[in-house]
């Protein structure tokens, strides 16, 4: 059984998919909607076309939402029924402090202007990662017997998010060309990303997916590779990186792609047009491939400036032609340490199926946390583990955690509380504590059975899969933690 893509819509920085498809003339970024001060390094921005700037927070991320469901079911919204995953690095946070950030992956408040108004679903957290991970979890629904699903993904603007990326010093001042030796870092954007996926038995549609897989680094490496291998992709035309930089981070993205693609394929990302969209970037690859699937002359968004990437590679460039036949290859590494990789067209692994690592291996070392449920999870693990490697684990939390009061400094967070405050550390520390370098994903927010036909822990149960589940109920640093394992 294959999947594929039916359906797309999208809010982002160039407009919507048909302005996509057929614009010509690129939005430049935008000045932030809001003051800066001497500290801040990056004073551009590539907010999402088409909505008010004034918007912020919930009422921001629903109009980002609402223009991506119009772009995407333009005549008839899909059924209440239809299976939903949402994916969102930062929900609908306009701070980090703890009234805005507990509620910012509530999907009543989330879905209030959707067929799927007043649902309790959770929503995947995982970085960059986090609309991908929403895919795989909606791809599980249909292997287990769903016939279609929609795929949601979205990550605002918001002065707090620029705080935090500010202190992480991963900002660029002026848009660069990603994959160079002067690679800083990146320019924020925002985007909302809508999928229909359905079941596609005959495997002959153009818009076809394959994984998406899932890994993780254990020791800052090693997982990219890991889902290039398992994926084995025979002979794309186009690979989706990130090229998010600095440096160091741009060399082990192009060496682990060295090993898997050959040097001649050329590489693109959607942060030269769009910025980087955070949870809602990944999928936005998968779109705009699955949007590029058909045509072997790259769409003006997916240009690249002039010039090769560092190892060589030759960049994407709209002046020249594709190869006719090959998917197009989509890889994400989060900073959260998630890997993901998928192939979209008509994808043919050179294996038959994906065979099940079914090896632990050596538990990495864990640096020192700051907050007290992320330390008691790392003390705790170790006891935990299964005798033998699950086929996923995921991490089910109600809320958030909030960064503790010694994190702020003045009103930033410091960097390592950045990292702490993202959900999909979660479950990348449990991994890394096993020496599991398998799917580890995390879902927030309080869910009800009775709101969704279909679920990620349901589809693994109606296919037998090895499921590690960890519940972290309740609020503040008072979590009752429950492993299933």
């Amino acid at each position: 059984m294959r999947v594929h893509i039916s359906s797309i819509g999208l809010a982002t920085a160039q407009g919507r998919r048909t302005d996509v498809l057929t614009g010509t003339s690129l939005r430049p970024p935008e000045p932030w909607p809001w003051p800066t001060n001497e500290w801040t390094t990056s004073n551009i921005c590539r907010p999402a076309a088409g909505i008010d700037s004034k918007l912020t927070g919930l009422a921001r991320w629903q109009a980002l939402l609402k223009m991506a469901l119009a772009d995407c079911f333009p005549n008839e919204m899909p059924s209440p029924a239809t299976p939903v995953f949402i994916g969102s690095c930062n929900g609908s946070a306009d701070g980090a402090e703890l009234a805005s950030w507990s509620s910012s992956f509530d999907s009543v408040a989330l879905l209030e202007q959707t067929p799927w108004r007043r649902m309790r679903v959770p929503v995947f957290s995982s970085s960059c990662n986090s609309g991908l991970h929403a895919l795989y979890a909606a791809v599980q629904t249909l292997k287990a017997g769903a016939s279609e699903a929609v795929v949601i993904a979205a990550d605002i603007l918001s002065k707090s998010n620029q705080n935090n990326f500010e202190s992480l010093r991963v900002l660029a001042g002026l848009p660069e060309t990603p994959w160079q030796d002067s690679s800083s870092g990146f320019v924020l954007g925002e985007a909302a990303v809508v999928l229909k996926i359905m079941r596609d038995e005959d495997h002959q549609e153009a818009s076809g997916l394959l994984g998406p897989l899932l890994a993780n680094d254990l020791n800052g490496d090693g997982g990219l590779s890991q889902v290039l291998d398992e994926i084995n992709l025979a002979e794309p035309k186009l690979i989706l990186g990130q090229g998010t930089g600095p440096r160091a981070r741009d060399e082990a993205e192009l060496t682990a792609l060295g090993r898997a693609v050959a040097s001649s394929v050329p590489i693109s990302t959607p942060l030269v047009s769009f910025g980087h969209t955070l949870g809602a970037s990944g999928l936005l690859s998968v779109a705009l491939a699955a949007m590029q699937a058909e045509r072997n002359e790259i769409v003006s968004a997916l240009s690249m400036p002039a010039g090769v990437a560092i190892d060589g590679r030759p960049f994407a460039r709209s002046s020249e032609k594709l190869a006719e036949s090959g998917s197009i290859l989509i890889t994400c590494g989060a900073l959260d340490g998630s890997c993901v990789a998928v192939a979209v067209g008509k994808p043919e692994s050179k294996r038959h199926q994906t065979e099940v690592d079914t090896r632990w291996r050596p538990a990495a070392a864990i640096g020192p946390l700051m907050h007290p449920v992320l330390r008691r999870i790392a003390d705790e693990a170790c006891s935990h583990r299964p005798a033998t490697p699950p086929v996923l684990l995921v991490v089910s939390m109600h809320q958030p955690l909030a960064p503790p009061a010694e994190a702020w400094f003045g009103d930033r967070l410091l960097p390592s509380a950045v990292l702490e405050m993202t959900p999909g550390i979660i479950p990348q520390l449990i991994a890394r504590a096993w020496g599991f370098s398998g799917p580890a994903i995390c879902q927030v927010g309080h869910a009800r059975a009775s709101d969704a036909s279909w679920s990620l822990l349901l589809a693994c149960k109606e296919q037998q899969l090895a499921l590690a589940q960890v519940k972290i109920l309740g609020t503040g640093d008072n979590r009752d933690i429950t492993w299933n394992t």
